[in-house]
């Protein structure tokens, strides 16, 4: 049974993703990706223009689909700010635990990127943390928060989330979800106007 271009190009980013953890990206090289993949390393530039383009797809992809996702609950009308920031809380905080690698890759080697691509994954990452920086600036309009700093918040809940990938155990007492709920309470318990 053949494999597809497509199956192809995703194991490629899965065992690079993989090996950047292991070896880091300088560690990685394009040899050592072909044979995990079980390919010749010309056949991987068939799916690929160089190691850089992977360590950007890598970290591209999820801020992109990522901002998409908050961007659908920060304009989402019927949803008071609280609830789109334990939303968007939620899906951040569980995509961080569910990717680790990807996030430690993407906190560790996007300075191993070229100027060019580093930004535009700083653009990136500015628009998806701004999704939080606008439902935390419509919850102070409303009366909802505090009138705190909008982006110091945002700050905040970016220094509490971004690490977590070194001591966050996927088998561990808590989930994901109740990972973010004690974030969350822990940021309104500051933000809430009491």
């Amino acid at each position: 049974m053949s494999i597809t271009s497509e199956e192809r190009h995703a194991e490629i980013m899965d065992t690079a993703i993989k090996l950047f953890r292991k070896k880091n990206y300088h560690g990685t090289s394009m040899q050592d990706i072909a044979e995990a993949v079980g390919i010749y390393r010309g056949s991987l530039y068939h799916y690929i223009n160089s190691k850089e383009e992977i360590l950007y797809r890598i970290v591209e992809r999820p801020v992109s689909k990522g901002y998409e996702s908050l961007r659908k609950i920060q304009l989402e009308e019927n949803l008071p700010p609280v609830e789109k920031l334990r939303q968007a809380m939620k899906y951040h905080v569980r995509y961080s635990m569910e990717h680790q690698a990807v996030v430690a890759i993407m906190l560790e080697d996007t300075k191993h990127l070229s100027e060019e691509c580093q930004k535009q994954i700083r653009e990136a990452q500015k628009r998806y943390e701004e999704t939080f920086f606008n439902i935390i600036k419509e919850g102070i309009q409303k009366g909802d928060f505090k009138n705190l700093d909008p982006q110091i918040v945002t700050f905040a809940i970016f220094g509490m989330t971004n690490w977590m990938y070194r001591w966050f155990d996927v088998d561990g007492k808590l989930s994901s979800d109740e990972v973010a709920e004690l974030f969350l309470d822990m940021i309104l318990n500051g933000l809430l106007v009491e």
